[in-house]
């Protein structure tokens, strides 16, 4: 029997604004019909008779895609043969927590905060641990749009340090790779789908070319139209005049920064950008309950836990990455960095209830989950996971000191 399961995965994810535009995908698909289009969305250029021919009952897509379940329990349970705990709800199961830096300050200056990510993976290609890393470039020809790479390179892994605040698929790329050791870079829900790949019987082979994941802390990702909107209506820069964007550009916490073909440059405050980009959610990330998945070997913040407030503020903190390494690749990982001379670190705690993204994405998505209680994705814990009305405003007020 028929499935067309790329239907199923349209009517159940797609149509219900549940895609994160991962990738995962276009991966996974057996007969290579999946493709993403201009919106970063999944689609099938087939028509109804072209599509019953190739799409058979696999279930690949659905069963991978993090849309709507994350399977972070199951997740867990393989990793660390346990699911975590009712203290371990918002960080997930760690090994332990250091403040980190990269050593390099010409590498640093360039990271978002202390360079911790792109220590880890110059680590790892010295070291031969992989032979490739998937991290987030810039489209050659439109520069203001990002684009996921698999490079080798350490020059083009260093020149992709930093967050980009777009949503940029990534794990389609691991599609026919001639790469056999992959490194990835990535966000939660990227990571919940590379743990079911790897989980999966039928994906477990494309699951074996990546040998770690890291994971950047998420609050909520925004839709290319956001950084349009921040160029063209807030800089006033016409985006066929951009050479370059950079997220967190500068001392740190950063600003956004556009370059242009003649040189200059203009800038916006970070903390206006979590304003502005505040337009350009989707629903999906708006009603994820997860800052990190818990099942990356490594995951990563900033070492300030409320940059909008040093930002506003015009606080300059200490230049460190949050590392809380989960597994033992991960913690070989980071070992070996320091090691190498490649990182420094020092042991700290993270405190979630201190961490401004964290704590915004705990009330928001408990407020979709209150208002779409079947539309929302599944959430990563077995215990009861309520929390009470708080709207993001007050949340980034009360936590930046201008309420009490």
């Amino acid at each position: 029997m028929i499935y067309l399961t790329y239907l199923q995965l349209k009517e159940e994810i797609i149509d219900n604004d549940l895609c994160t535009s991962c990738g995962a995908c276009v991966a996974v698909c057996p007969a290579n019909i999946i493709q993403l289009n201009k919106n970063s969305i999944p689609n099938v250029y087939l028509d109804s008779k072209s599509l019953s021919e190739v799409c058979g009952s696999c279930n690949l897509c659905r069963d991978i895609c993090p849309g709507k379940e994350t399977d972070v329990p199951a997740s867990e349970l393989s990793l660390f043969g346990r699911t975590r705990t009712s203290t371990e709800r918002w960080t997930g199961i760690i090994n332990e927590t250091n403040l980190v830096s990269v050593v390099d300050p010409n590498v640093r200056n360039h990271a978002t905060a202390g360079g911790a990510v792109t220590g880890l993976l110059i680590t790892a290609l010295r070291s031969g641990l992989i032979d490739a890393a998937l991290v987030i470039d810039r489209d050659k020809e439109k520069p203001w749009i990002p684009q996921a790479i698999l490079t080798n390179d350490e020059e083009t892994i260093i020149k992709c340090a930093q967050s980009t605040y777009c949503i940029a698929p990534n794990l389609h790329l691991l599609n026919d790779t001639r790469y056999e050791s992959v490194g990835v870079v990535g966000l939660a829900c990227e990571i919940q789908a590379i743990r079911k790949m790897q989980r999966n019987p039928e994906t477990e082979a494309l699951g074996k070319k990546i040998v770690f994941s890291i994971e950047i802390g998420c609050s909520s990702n925004t839709k290319l139209s956001g950084t349009e909107h921040l160029i063209t209506d807030i800089l006033n820069i016409p985006l066929d005049e951009v050479s370059d964007v950079r997220y967190r550009d500068g001392d740190y916490p950063g600003e956004f920064t556009v370059y242009t073909k003649n040189n200059e440059s203009n800038s916006l405050p970070f903390f206006e950008l979590v304003e502005e980009f505040k337009k350009f959610k989707t629903f999906r990330c708006l009603s994820c309950r997860d800052w990190w998945s818990g099942v990356a070997d490594i995951s990563v913040s900033d070492g300030d836990p409320n940059i909008y407030a040093s930002s506003q503020y015009g606080i300059l903190p200490s230049r460190f990455s949050m590392v809380a390494t989960r597994t033992e690749i991960g913690q070989r990982l980071l070992e070996l960095g320091i090691l190498m001379g490649i990182l420094v670190a020092e042991p700290t705690k993270f405190d979630p209830e201190e961490s401004l993204g964290l704590q915004r994405k705990r009330f928001r998505s408990a407020s979709y989950k209150r208002k779409y209680p079947n539309g929302v994705p599944d959430s990563s814990v077995l215990f009861n996971d309520n929390d009470g009305e708080r709207e993001d405003d007050e949340v980034i007020a009360k936590m930046s000191n201008r309420i009490t």
